[in-house]
């Protein structure tokens, strides 16, 4: 997560200053805001990250295999016939 974020981040800085030398510092009025609208936004989604993570560490450890219950919603429903019944009777 924090690659990809230094790297969104790193994009934007080179376009914003493509943007500059091409057009001028108008650009900064857009430019500026958008840089630190994605800061934030990354810095909000990091933070939500951490609780969630800890959330499933803590359901992975009470985890207990043994009690799960067998088999579904659909379980049995794609058993296969074997091949000495008769199917003529359906």
């Amino acid at each position: 997560m924090l690659r990809l974020g230094g790297a969104v981040i790193a994009m934007e800085l080179a376009a914003l200053g493509v943007a500059y030398v091409g057009f001028g510092w108008l650009v900064l009025l857009v430019g500026v805001p958008v840089v630190l609208g994605t800061v934030l936004v990354l810095a909000f989604v990091g933070m939500s990250e951490k609780p969630r993570q800890m959330l499933h560490e803590h359901r992975a450890q009470r985890w207990d295999p043994r009690q799960a219950v067998a088999g579904g919603l659909m379980s049995g429903f794609f058993t296969p016939v074997p091949s000495g019944e008769d199917r003529s009777g359906r």
